[in-house]
């Protein structure tokens, strides 16, 4: 049903031995994560082979994919071209590779932003990503305590750090992210 060996194989002839090294990383965390959490371990592992298929195609041809499908793209958007790949890549699972599972899609959708009203798949995904065993950035070993304790701890440790990094690098921060931070510290109150 879910055409593992399928999907590895594309990404092999897709993407790099590095972001091909890091989906099958994701994969693992994914399912390690839906274990821990009782969600559908397939599923999760599917999103973390997929998550980044778009990530090396070239921006105009995201934008592309982004705007036949999608919509046209914001300023924001469009001046933070590291959020194209969330939005082209579930658009390109949807529609090229014809998938229609809403989780698999929502979590690949977000998994760089976050949103606001997240699904435990949604994050699982997001956090999987971040938490991955080819990550090094500092702080991943808490990063991973957290995630691993309760996945609201691991969102808002993350997304404290996504904020403050894209802050002390001047870049453009997609309202997704804010809004996630914001429902996310509610919901913990």
């Amino acid at each position: 049903m879910y055409e593992f060996e399928k999907y590895e194989a594309l990404i092999k002839k897709t993407l790099s031995p590095y972001r091909c090294h890091h989906s099958m990383c994701v994969a693992k965390r994914a399912r390690e994560l839906a274990l821990k959490k009782g969600l559908d371990e397939n599923k999760a592992y599917l999103a973390g082979i997929l998550h980044d298929i778009t990530k090396e195609m070239p921006n105009e041809e995201q934008i592309a994919l982004i705007e036949k499908y999608d919509r046209k793209l914001s300023y924001v958007e469009l001046g933070n071209h590291r959020v194209f790949h969330q939005m082209s890549g579930a658009l390109y699972v949807r529609h090229i590779l014809k998938i229609e599972d809403e989780e698999i899609i929502g979590g690949i959708r977000y998994h760089t932003t976050g949103r606001e009203n997240m699904s435990d798949f949604e994050m699982l995904i997001y956090l999987a990503d971040f938490t991955s065993e080819d990550r090094d950035y500092p702080d991943v070993d808490i990063m991973r305590e957290k995630t691993d304790r309760d996945f609201l701890e691991g969102m808002l440790y993350s997304l404290k750090y996504t904020i403050k990094t894209v802050v002390k690098q001047e870049r453009l921060l997609h309202p997704d992210t804010l809004n996630c931070y914001n429902w996310i510290v509610n919901k913990m109150k």
